[in-house]
C-alpha cells in the first residue's frame, strides 16, 4: 500500500485501487472536483448554484424573480403580457423546449383555434360529413348539420328520416306498385290479343265489331216510319256469319 498527496488531497493506494479521502474531488488524482455546481452548471436564466452535500452530487439553484423549477428553467415572466389570442392559456416552458421553436411559452387553446398563439381558426367541418344535402356550419366554436329540409330530415348529421317523409315514401312506393300492376295486366291483354289474331285467327275486338254494327241496323230499320200505301212486306233476315 502506498500514499501520495497532491492538492492536500491524501490519495490511498491499494491493490491498484485508488479512493479520495476527501469527497470534493474524484479522478485518479483526486484533482477534479465532484460539485454538481462545478461540474454540469446545471442552473438555467441566470440561478445561482449551490451545493447540496446530504447526496451525492447534490445541488439546488437559487432562481432569479420571475423563474422557477428545480434548475430555473420556467420562466414566469413569460405569461405576464397574455400573449395567447382567443382566451388561450399561456404556459410557460423550460429553456430546452423554448430553444427549439424559439418561445419560451406555450398556448393551450380552446377548441376551434391552433397555432402557437392560438390565433388560427380551425375549420369543425372539415371531417364532418352532413347527410341528405346538409350544411355543416360552425356555431359557438362548434359543428352543427343544417338540414335544409327539417320537415323531412333532423339529426346530429341529418340522417333520420321523420314521420311525415316516412308515409310519404309508403304511399309514393303504394301509387308506384299500382302503376306498374295496371301497365302489367295492360301489356298482358294486349299480348293475348296478338296471339288469339295472329296464331288462332280470333279477333275479338272485329268480331265485336260486327255485332254492334247489325244492332245498330237492326234499330234503325225498326224506328224507321211505315207509309199509308206502302205495302207491308215481311222480311226475314239471315245473318251468316
Amino acid at each position: 500500500m502506498a500514499t501520495y498527496t497532491t492538492r492536500t488531497t491524501i490519495i490511498t493506494r491499494y491493490n491498484n485501487l485508488f479512493s479520495c479521502e476527501n469527497d470534493s474531488y474524484i479522478g485518479t488524482y483526486c484533482n477534479i472536483s465532484s460539485d454538481a455546481c462545478t461540474i454540469t452548471q446545471p442552473c438555467q436564466n441566470g440561478g445561482t448554484c449551490f451545493p447540496n452535500n446530504t447526496v451525492l452530487a447534490g445541488y439546488y439553484c437559487e432562481c432569479l424573480t420571475g423563474y422557477e423549477g428545480y434548475d430555473c428553467e420556467n420562466d414566469q415572466q413569460a405569461c405576464t403580457d397574455n400573449k395567447c389570442w382567443h382566451n388561450g392559456t399561456c404556459m410557460p416552458v423550460n429553456a430546452a423546449v423554448a430553444s427549439t421553436d424559439g418561445l419560451n411559452f406555450k398556448c393551450d387553446c380552446i377548441e376551434g383555434y391552433n397555432g402557437a398563439y392560438c390565433e388560427l381558426n380551425v375549420d369543425l367541418c372539415a371531417n364532418i360529413t352532413c347527410e341528405n344535402r346538409g350544411i355543416c356550419q360552425t356555431v359557438a366554436m362548434q359543428w352543427q348539420c343544417l338540414c335544409l329540409n327539417s320537415v323531412y330530415y333532423y339529426g346530429d348529421l341529418c340522417q333520420f328520416k321523420t314521420n311525415k317523409l316516412k308515409i310519404r315514401e309508403i304511399l309514393s312506393s303504394s301509387f308506384a306498385y299500382i302503376a306498374i300492376g295496371a301497365i302489367s295486366v295492360t301489356c298482358t291483354f294486349v299480348i293475348v290479343m296478338d296471339v288469339l289474331k295472329y296464331a288462332f285467327h280470333i279477333d275479338p275486338v272485329e268480331c265485336e265489331r260486327d255485332n254492334y254494327r247489325r244492332r245498330r241496323e237492326a234499330q234503325r230499320r225498326a224506328k224507321r216510319p211505315i207509309k199509308p200505301n206502302e205495302a207491308k212486306v215481311a222480311l226475314r233476315f239471315q245473318y251468316v256469319s
